[in-house]
């Protein structure tokens, strides 16, 4: 979970410029989380026309099957303002602020946002953040940004964007972003709010099988849920994020041995012939959770 009632196993990526897309999504609600994207989904010359439709569909959409997302441009861009100050009104689940580098830029957005939501008439701190770790800079700073305001749900880790600024040649086993793919699970667990890491995307929405695959490796990685660009790849992604009835029934035998035993918080005791302590207990847990 990456907040109150908020699940983020898939998220749903659709053109700022196409809000019949986003309102589509939405009310089918495929994925956990749909997002309209105002930044690389939208040409410059569209960026003010994108906003204000993207705004529009949030008011047509006031509740959904799916949670309400927004994708900003980065900060330093001077633009993530202005679309802020069109969709806040409509009251987004969740932004999430592209190419995030610096805890200063995430609190200048909180301020921004405590602002608009009070302008608007929206709970303090309503809206969630996810940040796009996806340059170099937002990479050495994911624990920091993890960490950089009580907002923050979620790190999502851009492969794309950091491959191009790095100079990485992609692969289709994408060995040459494995060090900082599996690092931002890891910053989102060290600081130690909840925050959950999002997976890269797969670029060809085509691709079942290949999606189905990343998406497992990135739940073994650590990672709560995979960014998607059509909605069958939100199908995908959640099947393999579904525990097998395997891992199910380990986690069972788990928690209830512990229980029995009094060791949920110390102590060992066995299962299936091994010895089992707090850290197997707490892995069991989450399985257990991952199901619900």
């Amino acid at each position: 979970m990456a907040g109150p009632g908020m699940r983020l196993r898939s998220v749903l990526f659709t053109p700022g410029d196409r809000p019949d897309r986003y309102t589509k999504a939405l009310q089918e609600g495929k994925a956990d989380c749909v997002v309209a994207d105002l930044e690389d989904a939208v040409a410059p010359e569209g960026k003010a026309a994108a906003r204000q439709a993207v705004a529009e569909a949030l008011r047509q959409v006031p509740k959904a099957k799916a949670a309400r997302a927004v994708r900003v441009n980065g900060w330093d861009t001077g633009l993530a303002q202005e679309d802020l100050e069109a969709v806040i009104p409509g009251r987004p689940d969740l932004v999430a602020l592209a190419k995030a580098e610096s805890p200063h830029q995430v609190r200048e957005l909180d301020t921004l946002l405590t602002r608009l939501e009070d302008e608007a008439g929206i709970p303090p701190a309503a809206t969630r953040l996810m940040l796009h770790v996806e340059t170099a800079a937002g990479i050495l700073s994911a624990r920091e940004l993890a960490a950089s305001s009580p907002r923050v749900a979620a790190l999502a880790f851009g492969a794309e964007d950091l491959a191009a600024e790095v100079g990485l040649r992609r692969g289709a086993d994408n060995a040459e972003v494995s060090v900082p793919r599996a690092l931002v699970p890891i910053a989102a667990a060290a600081a130690g709010t909840g925050v959950v890491a999002i997976d890269m995307i797969t670029a060809d929405p085509r691709d079942l099988e290949r999606t189905a695959a990343e998406a497992a490796q990135a739940r073994r990685l650590g990672y709560a849920g995979k960014m998607c660009i059509h909605p069958l790849q939100a199908v995908a992604v959640h099947e393999a994020f579904r525990p097998t009835p395997e891992e199910l029934s380990w986690a069972q035998r788990v928690v209830a041995a512990a229980g029995k035993a009094g060791a949920e918080k110390g102590g060992v005791v066995v299962v299936d012939g091994k010895m089992v302590d707090v850290p197997f207990v707490r892995q069991a847990r989450r399985i257990l959770a991952d199901a619900e």
